[in-house]
């Protein structure tokens, strides 16, 4: 028949001499509890199960028992252990304390079986906590390790998106990061607003203020190309020597400072000078003092060998220029006076490299006396001209202006 050892609670033959797990005697040394029927050593005095007394046996305990059972007992502790019974006489049973009981009493095995299963409980708790709190521990470093990382990566950034995104995604950072990145993030949304401001206004005035207000800006040079733009517009519009020197002086590394440098030489090649207007007037003085005195040789000097246009008259010659002369000075005219008033008016134009023609407005006053009475009358006509790179006459017109 199987039953439990009592010793190690595995099942084993009640025949069995020992326990095939233990190695505790079987055969001969086992009983059952009379009151519950828990398999105990023989030599056990009382059930482990539910501490029943065997064999008459009392409680354990040092000194002398006595109790009346159909007579006097009287027991004699003498020492810890298992309790026998024997015979005194008169029907006194002495109960003695075995001295070989160094064990504990029969039911502490369990206990201690017991004990060490709670132990082995307690420290596996301990252990699984501790693994827990380990395992906290080293994800809490880890997620401080990678919030510190974002924090270096935010603060470096001029990227207000960046920033952001810090925010956003770390709501539990310490309080000293999040405030410095909402600081930053502030002063970057302010930029952001200052340059949008800039570029709705579009004037010079409005990027040079920007400039002026946030130095260390990422828009610095985005804002330069701005100024260096309308600066360029400026001077094209104007369209003079000065506005293009004046552009190429404040952008010596401006995108249009070659295409300012040529623009500068040819209108400053073209801009009339002192000399432009000494060789116009002395032409054309030249030309009608010889008319005034008859004299061909001077007043051929000052024409081109064909005029695209005299006094209206198409491709006209030196010729035709001359015939005119006489006519002037035929009949009765005894003197004729041309004096121009030196109102020039001159536009300088380029006609190759090198190479000026002269569009050239004025006016004459034209005295003119006749017969013996020296009959007196003045004119004063409005001249239109123009004057070749070799300095001389290929056009002249003259129209009397209403006294």
């Amino acid at each position: 028949m199987l039953i439990k050892c009592p010793e190690c609670g595995h099942q084993v033959s009640d025949q069995a001499k020992t326990c095939p797990s233990c190695g505790i005697d079987i055969a001969g040394k086992i009983t059952r509890c009379p009151d519950c029927g828990e398999v105990i050593f023989k030599e056990q005095s009382y059930c482990p199960n539910c501490r029943c007394s065997i064999n008459g046996a009392s409680d354990t305990g040092t000194g002398t028992l006595k109790g009346t059972l159909t007579g006097t007992l009287t027991g004699t502790l003498t020492g810890t252990g298992a309790l026998t019974r024997s015979k005194t006489g008169k029907g006194d049973v002495e109960l003695v304390v075995r001295e070989d009981a160094g064990n504990p009493l029969p039911h502490a095995p369990r206990s201690r079986k017991r004990k060490v299963g709670i132990a082995a409980a307690v420290i596996g708790l301990v252990i699984a906590l501790i693994v827990v709190f380990l395992g906290i521990y080293f994800m809490k470093n880890q997620e401080r390790q990678v919030e510190e990382r974002a924090y270096a990566n935010a603060i470096k950034s001029t990227e207000p998106l960046v920033l952001q995104n810090f925010l956003d995604m770390y709501g539990d950072a310490p309080k000293a990061h999040r405030d410095s990145v909402r600081l930053l993030l502030n002063g970057l949304n302010k930029v952001e607003n200052d340059w949008h401001d800039a570029m709705v206004n579009n004037s010079k005035t409005a990027f040079e203020r920007f400039v002026k207000q946030h130095p260390q800006s990422g828009h610095i040079i985005e804002a330069g190309i701005k100024i260096d733009s309308l600066d360029w517009i400026a001077a094209k519009n104007e369209n003079t020597p000065e506005a293009f020197k004046k552009y190429m002086e404040s952008h010596d590394d401006g995108a249009y400072y070659d295409e300012a440098h040529a623009n500068y030489e040819q209108l400053e090649a073209e801009k009339v000078k002192p000399e432009d207007r000494l060789i116009v007037s002395q032409l054309f003085t030249t030309f009608f003092n010889a008319l005034a005195q008859m004299d061909e040789s001077a007043l051929t000097s000052t024409l081109a060998p064909v005029l695209t246009s005299f006094l209206h008259r198409p491709n006209a010659t030196k010729v035709d220029v001359c015939q005119y002369m006489e006519k002037l000075h035929e009949a009765d005219v005894t003197k004729i006076e041309f004096a121009p008033n030196g109102d020039w008016a001159i536009e300088k134009v380029r006609l190759g490299e090198g190479q000026f023609a002269y569009n050239v407005n004025f006016t004459v006053a034209q005295h003119t006396e006749r017969g013996l009475g020296a009959e007196q009358s003045s004119s004063v006509y409005k001249v239109t001209a123009q004057v070749s790179p070799e300095g001389r006459i290929t056009e002249l017109n003259m129209k009397r202006s209403i006294q």
